[in-house]
């Protein structure tokens, strides 16, 4: 069977929708790293605000402790305001690699499809010479002269 004329352009594609994967792998990757660090900031926001009620409601109220506390809630609101920004972008590139990803998928499939059909059309013509063979051998074996 000779050799499919695109094969090397098929192999190139199939790496490239390699490289899509990755990519986009590599971007969801970011992004849960992302919402990993805005949960851990809530947390931290949540237990803040619990313990500025706890000195609030004390007999002993700690004005330092309290004024520490609203100064690290709202460094914590200023990360989470840098976080969801950063997601927006996350969330972005995430679907621009889903979409490099999905046209890459396209031309692996519209090359495999191709590639397909050649071997279905080289089968059938080795096939057919095969028969022509055959009918040919029976005719000189069963020709009487």
């Amino acid at each position: 069977m000779k050799p499919f004329r695109l094969e090397k352009v098929l192999e190139y594609r199939k790496h490239l929708r390699l490289d899509a994967r990755n990519a986009l792998a590599s971007a969801i990757s970011d992004e849960q790293t992302l919402l990993n660090h805005q949960a851990q900031a809530e947390r931290q926001k949540q237990q803040q605000m619990g313990e500025l009620a706890t000195f609030a409601q004390s007999e002993n109220f700690n004005i330092e402790a309290a004024a520490r506390r609203r100064y690290f809630m709202g460094q914590l609101d200023i990360q989470l305001m840098v976080v969801a920004e950063q997601l927006i972008q996350a969330r972005m590139i995430v679907e621009q690699q889903r979409m490099v990803l999905v046209k890459a998928d396209q031309e692996v499939k519209s090359l495999e499809r191709l590639y397909e059909k050649y071997v279905e059309e080289q089968t059938a013509q080795e096939q057919k010479r095969s028969e022509i063979e055959l009918s040919e051998q029976w005719q000189s074996a069963n020709w009487c002269w």
